[in-house]
């Protein structure tokens, strides 16, 4: 359940158990004498004021089971001329403007309502919730810990504490809560010692986790949560055996949670077994024909290991269920570009667009596709757009200022695309290696040179580095050095039949 969503819960049940928990008699009886509603016996006479303030009250309370809160808040405030030191009232008051959305109001009367009776701990409680919902997590956590002070084994209290440092990312203060409760709830609650687990592992403290860990499948042997953080922790000490075992553990409580085998899928591709991985990941796709991450973790799989058609198969089993969503056609992309089908690749990142039209990476991988097919028209408006829609884009910058460089057009629109990319990744040896490119085309041969030189001893393992500097030597007149990169070039792509003339030509 999303946090918003408990937020909203925990606020609806306070107000439930404020408006609702009392018959009126008893809300009265129970009050504490002259710092709430004037304590009435059933039996003694009221005064008039009580009278009326009660008279009041009562109506306010029928106003409100009738869901007219404004009449219910006006009858209150009608009572508050009576007392207006009157803690409970002030909380009742507050509850009707939390019910009309209207939280200033609303902690303006909690605080009234804490200051006339600082022993309350309800408007403490609303007023807690109130600032968690709008973000306000250090006036929140003060609240529940007066509210701690006020009544030490409040577990609700300490609980919502231990919440709040989780989301301040007050770790330690956290624990030390945690650590508290099991004090009180020592071998009786296994969810806190599962909390503590986890953040005894956001603090590092591994072996720490683990015990808690144990100590909740200890308790409750089918808490499946518990498996599988103990197989992610040993994963993370590189314990891979273990960490298998407990899945496995896991798989015996809960033979058809599709979770455990996408771990176990993972953590056998971790070993090389790769056989394996795809077994468990079929087990996913079985369990689960519907979820498409299935089917993108086996295609991710296939695509690792250079099995294209196998991914691209994988993939075609999700589509033809009717599965659509974007991941699925950013895959597909993928796949078809790996296997050199460009225009097909194009169309899946077209239909990917659908659902993200603004996504500036998404233009980008169209573009590229767009170009490797040889439409480089459509691949510079896709380009523009990423750029556009991304100004920090990089590679984006650089593929299209490359472009330029290649075609020896817009050279100064390249170079100052491809030095915005330097920007944001000065040590890139490929966008240098651009720069220089660029450079080289437009006639600056020193410029170019130095450029190119610096790529070369950034990436020393790209053939068209060497390309670009044979050319640039062989221009500047440095024959042998020129020979020599290119010579370097064909060591690390021997395909290059260019590169091979060029090296039969030009002597």
């Amino acid at each position: 359940m999303k946090r918003q969503t408990q937020l909203k819960a925990s606020l609806v049940l306070a107000l439930t158990l404020l408006l609702y928990g009392y018959n009126l008699y008893a809300a009265i009886d129970t009050l504490p004498h002259k710092k709430g509603f004037p304590v009435i016996s059933r039996e003694a006479a009221p005064t008039t004021a009580e009278s009326a303030a009660l008279a009041h009250y009562a109506m306010g309370i029928v106003y409100e089971n009738e869901g007219k809160i404004d009449e219910a808040i006006g009858e209150y405030k009608e009572a508050l001329r009576q007392d207006y030191e009157s803690s409970f009232i002030h909380t009742r008051i507050a509850t009707g403007y939390l019910l009309k959305n209207e939280h200033k109001k609303a902690v303006n009367h909690l605080k009234l309502a804490k200051r006339f009776n600082p022993d309350n701990t309800k408007p403490r409680i609303l007023l807690a919730l109130i600032y968690t919902s709008q973000k306000e997590f250090t006036e929140a956590a003060c609240e529940y810990e007066e509210i701690i002070k006020l009544n030490p084994g409040s577990m609700e209290a300490l609980t919502s504490l231990a919440d709040l440092y989780v989301m301040q990312e007050k770790m330690e203060e956290a624990a030390g809560v945690y650590e508290k409760l099991l004090e009180k709830e020592k071998d009786r609650n296994p969810p806190l010692h599962f909390n503590l687990a986890l953040i005894y592992s956001r603090l590092g403290r591994v072996d720490s986790a683990v015990e808690e860990l144990k100590t909740v499948i200890r308790l409750r042997p089918d808490y499946i949560e518990a498996y599988l953080a103990l197989g992610l922790l040993y994963e993370m000490k590189e314990e891979t055996e273990t960490a298998i075992g407990y899945y496995e553990e896991a798989l015996r409580v809960d033979p058809l949670n599709k979770k455990i085998y996408r771990h176990l899928g993972s953590i056998y591709y971790k070993q090389k077994n790769v056989e394996e991985a795809i077994r468990q990941h079929r087990f996913f796709i079985k369990i689960d024909p519907a979820d498409v991450s299935g089917y993108l973790e086996l295609a991710y799989i296939y695509m690792s290991e250079q099995r294209h058609d196998k991914a691209a198969e994988a993939l075609g089993e999700a589509e033809a269920l009717g599965l659509e969503n974007e991941r699925l056609f950013l895959a597909f992309g993928f796949v078809k570009s790996a296997q050199k089908e460009h225009d097909e690749a194009a169309s899946y990142y077209t239909r990917a667009l659908s659902y993200n039209p603004e996504n500036a990476q998404l233009h980008f991988y169209l573009g590229a596709a767009y170009e490797r097919g040889g439409k480089r028209a459509e691949a510079i408006a896709e380009f523009r757009k990423s750029i556009k829609l991304n100004p920090k884009y990089a590679d984006a910058c650089n593929y299209l200022g490359y472009m330029f460089a290649e075609d020896g057009t817009n050279l100064d629109e390249a170079v100052s695309l491809i030095e915005k990319a330097l920007e944001f990744d000065p040590d890139n040896g490929a966008y240098i290696d651009s720069l220089g490119w660029a450079y080289f085309k437009k006639g600056m041969m020193d410029e170019a040179l130095a450029e190119l030189e610096r790529a070369a001893r950034l990436v020393d393992d790209d053939p068209i580095v060497y390309d670009h500097l044979g050319e640039t030597y062989y221009k500047m007149g440095e024959i042998d050095k020129a020979r020599k990169a290119w010579k370097r070039s064909l060591e690390l792509d021997p395909k290059q039949e260019l590169v091979k003339e060029k090296l039969k030509k030009k002597q």
